[in-house]
């Protein structure tokens, strides 16, 4: 799906894209326009990498790189310039999934190559450019708006792991359940060192963006606020991380100390065991020795 949204007499125009005709005409009328892309077919992608003048592989290819915040430049032979600003957007049901989100930069367009789990966020941020005024409907806002969404969808899946770690909490307590509470812990933590390494990325990001080192992009005021937002909200959700991490380790330390009083009756009882046999086989000796 192809939409790309323009400004006509002062308001806010969408415009759903089926052919190459659609997209010509309107790169043709307006100077500049937000395109907004998810689930593209063939079709879609080699429209997209006309407008991005890039090739269709190497769309697909970037398409499907969801792991690693970070940015990029294209200036290649027959390639127009333009930025990639590619962050994922984290779910976290039970399991952490990566959803791709692009940001591509060019001095007409605004890009933004998605997964359909993404349209919330999209939505918000046209609701927040609505109502903005004239003089502050810049693509750097935009930008700088679906970053912050894209944050806080993911601080989003800090609360769903909180849940999941009271769940383990309480099941820590069933001693049945020991071996398979201490498997999903560290599956846990497997997930956790990947979100934290990934935030950490994210937090490097919007360092570059507000200093001003992408090229093609220069924060208005406003913009600049709402970047500076989301970088502490992200220093937020990295104290939860190592939070929930000594958590974790908290209820390991738990269950390795429930084992090991767990040994310990074993071999009090042993020990007692051995006891009591020692002494019936001194009986036995005794009676014997009486007998003869």
């Amino acid at each position: 799906m192809i939409r790309v949204y323009t400004v006509v007499k002062r308001e806010l125009s969408v415009h759903d894209i089926k052919s190459q005709q659609d997209m010509d005409d309107l790169t043709h009328k307006f100077k500049q326009a937000w395109v907004d892309c998810w689930d593209l077919d063939k079709k879609e992608i080699k429209i997209i990498s006309g407008i991005l003048g890039t090739d269709p592989k190497a769309l697909v290819k970037i398409k499907e790189d969801v792991i690693n915040p970070k940015y990029s430049k294209c200036f290649d032979e027959g390639c127009l310039f333009y930025t990639n600003i590619s962050t994922p957007v984290v779910e976290f049901t039970g399991r952490l999934r990566l959803h791709p989100f692009h940001i591509f930069l060019k001095k007409r367009f605004l890009v933004t190559l998605r997964s359909g789990y993404s349209s919330r966020l999209v939505d918000s941020t046209i609701r927040t450019f609505r109502v903005l005024d004239l003089n502050e409907r810049k693509p750097s806002l935009i930008l700088a708006k679906l970053i912050h969404e894209i944050i806080d969808e993911n601080s989003g899946a800090t609360f769903s792991i909180r849940e999941l770690i009271d769940k383990i909490e309480g099941e820590a307590m069933e001693s049945h359940k020991k071996r398979s509470v201490m498997r999903s812990i560290f599956r846990l933590k497997r997930q956790l060192s990947t979100f934290h390494r990934l935030l950490w990325a994210e937090k490097e990001l919007l360092s570059d963006v507000s200093l001003g080192v992408i090229p093609n992009l220069k924060l208005v005021g406003e913009a600049q606020r709402i970047i500076d937002d989301a970088s502490d909200d992200i220093t937020r959700e990295l104290e939860f991380l190592g939070y929930y991490d000594n958590s974790l380790d908290s209820i390991l330390n738990l269950l390795n100390l429930g084992s090991i009083h767990g040994v310990e009756r074993i071999l009090v009882f042993l020990t007692v065991a051995l006891v009591i046999l020692t002494f019936v086989l001194i009986g036995l000796e005794l009676a014997g020795s009486f007998l003869h």
